[in-house]
C-alpha cells in the first residue's frame, strides 16, 4: 500500500471524530479519489471483527472456567463487546463511505451486469477507480477501460436497453440531454440494444469522427480515432460527421462510415453480404488495435510486431502479454462469416521458440457481441525459432471463452482477431492473416 503514515492516521482519527473541519474536508478528499485509502478502512474492518472473534472466544473460555469454580465468585469481563462496537463502527461508516464518497457527478445512469477479463474506471475527475465489478454504478463524467484482449463488459441502462463494451477499448459516460443517455466510444467496439418494446428509446454515441442519435435501435459501433463504422441491425439512426457536419438518417440493415482521410459527405450503404474468404493485407492498413510496425524485409511488404501490454489478473497481480490484435472492419466493409469447416491461416516468425495463444471475437450476424475463441500452438508446431512459420488451425480447435453467449463460432461474425505470447518476449511478429474455407 502507497498510503503514507500520516495519511493512515488521519483516516482513523476521522473515524475517532478527533479532527478538526479543515482535517476532515482532507479526509473526504482523500476517501474520494484514493481507493488504497478506502481499502485501508476495510481492512481496519475486518481486522477488528477478527479481533472481536479472538476475544470471544478467550471470553467464552474464561466464562466455562468461572462455571466450574463458581464458589470463588469469578465474574468474566466482556473484553470483546467493545470490539464489536468499534467494528460495527468502522463498517457504519465504511457504508456511508460507499455513498458519500463515490466519485459520482449525478445519477447512475448504467449499471455493470457482465465482467469478463480486466476492466477498470477512472472517476469524474480522473481518478482510477478500483477494478470494476458486477453491481458498479456509473455516472456522469466515469469512463470505462477493457485492457486485454479477451475482456468485455456488459452495462444495463436506466431505460432497461444494454451496451457491450469489447476488448482494447474505452467508453466516457456523457451528462443525459433531456434524459437521454449519452457516451463517447474513444476506441474500441460496442454493441448495443433496446429494452424489450421500447422502439422510441433514444441513445447518443459520440466518436472521435461520429456523433449518432439512436432510437429502439440494435447497432454496433467500430471506432479509431480516424474513423467510424456504424452499423444499424434494428431500429433508427441518425449520424453527423465531425469533419464536415453532414447528417445523414439510418434504418435496419444499413451502414455508414466516417473517416477523417475522406473528404467527402457521409452516404448511407446498405450492409454487404457476408463473405466467407478474408484476407488482412497489412501494408494495406496503417492502422492497427496493438502491435508495432516493423521495416519490410526482402520476402514480407509489412511486418507487424507483437506490443508489451500488462494485463491484471487479479487487483494485485498482472501478467505481461506481447499481442497483436487486428480489427476485420479496417480490411473490408464486408461482414467476414465464420464457419465450423473453415481454417485460420496466419503467418510470421518468432525469435525464441514458445507457446503462440491465437483468439478472435465474434458477434452474431448482424447482431450482439458473441463472445471470444483462443487456442494455443506450440513451438513445435511453428517450427524453427526465427525462421517464417505458417499455420493453418480449423476453427473447431478454437475453445470458447464465454460458452454461455455462443458454444462455437459457427454462423458468428468475426470482428476481431489477436496473437500473443505470455510472459516472455519471444520476438513474435505477423506478416499475413486470411481466413480460408475448407475445400
Amino acid at each position: 500500500m502507497n498510503l503514507k503514515e500520516a495519511q493512515c492516521e488521519l483516516l482513523l482519527r476521522c473515524l475517532e471524530g478527533r479532527v478538526l473541519d479543515a482535517e476532515r474536508a482532507q479526509a473526504l478528499e482523500l476517501l474520494r479519489n484514493d481507493g488504497e485509502a478506502r481499502a485501508f478502512l476495510r481492512e481496519v474492518a475486518e481486522q477488528s471483527v477478527m479481533v472481536s472473534e479472538l476475544e470471544r472466544i478467550a471470553a467464552g473460555h474464561q466464562q466455562e472456567r468461572g462455571a466450574i469454580h463458581a464458589e470463588r465468585k469469578i465474574v468474566p469481563v466482556n473484553f470483546f463487546t467493545w470490539r464489536r462496537v468499534a467494528a460495527a463502527a468502522v463498517l457504519l461508516v465504511l457504508g456511508a463511505l460507499a455513498v458519500q464518497f463515490l466519485p459520482r457527478t449525478g445519477t447512475p445512469v448504467a449499471r455493470v451486469s457482465r465482467v469478463t477479463g480486466i476492466g477498470q474506471y477512472f472517476g469524474a475527475k480522473g481518478g482510477a477507480e478500483h477494478p470494476l465489478r458486477v453491481g458498479s454504478t456509473l455516472a456522469a463524467g466515469d469512463t470505462l477501460e477493457t485492457r486485454s484482449c479477451d475482456a468485455w463488459i456488459e452495462l444495463k441502462l436506466r431505460g432497461g436497453g444494454a451496451l457491450t463494451l469489447a476488448g482494447q477499448s474505452s467508453l466516457r459516460v456523457l451528462e443525459a440531454d433531456k434524459g437521454r443517455e449519452q457516451f463517447r466510444l474513444l476506441h474500441g467496439a460496442l454493441w448495443g440494444s433496446p429494452a424489450a418494446g421500447a422502439a422510441g428509446d433514444v441513445v447518443r454515441i459520440q466518436t472521435p469522427t461520429l456523433s449518432t442519435e439512436l432510437r429502439g435501435a440494435q447497432f454496433d459501433i467500430q471506432t479509431s480515432a480516424t474513423e467510424t463504422m456504424l452499423r444499424v441491425n434494428a431500429g433508427s439512426a441518425r449520424a453527423r460527421q465531425a469533419l464536415d457536419g453532414s447528417s445523414v438518417g439510418l434504418t435496419r440493415g444499413q451502414q455508414v462510415a466516417a473517416s477523417l482521410n475522406r473528404q467527402a459527405p457521409l452516404a448511407v450503404t446498405m450492409q454487404p453480404a457476408p463473405i466467407d474468404y478474408w484476407a488482412f493485407d497489412l501494408w494495406r492498413v496503417p492502422e492497427v488495435i496493438l502491435g508495432k510496425w516493423l521495416p519490410p524485409t526482402p520476402t514480407e511488404r509489412a511486418r507487424l510486431g507483437a506490443e508489451p501490454l500488462l494485463w491484471p489478473v487479479s487487483e494485485r497481480d498482472s501478467v505481461m502479454l506481447y499481442t497483436v490484435a487486428l480489427a476485420a472492419w479496417k480490411s473490408t466493409e464486408n461482414p467476414v462469416r465464420l464457419q465450423s469447416n473453415s481454417k485460420l491461416l496466419v503467418r510470421g516468425r518468432t525469435e525464441r521458440a514458445q507457446m503462440v495463444r491465437f483468439g478472435f471475437s465474434a458477434q452474431r450476424m448482424r447482431g450482439v457481441f458473441a463472445g471470444k475463441f483462443e487456442t494455443d500452438v506450440q513451438p513445435t508446431v511453428l517450427g524453427p525459432a526465427g525462421q517464417t512459420w505458417q499455420v493453418e488451425i480449423p476453427l473447431q480447435d478454437f475453445r470458447p471463452l464465454q460458452p454461455q453467449l455462443s458454444a462455437s463460432p459457427d454462423g458468428l461474425e468475426l470482428t476481431d482477431i489477436y496473437a500473443l505470447t505470455i510472459r516472455d518476449d519471444a520476438g513474435l511478429e505477423i506478416n499475413h492473416v486470411e481466413l480460408v474455407p475448407w475445400k
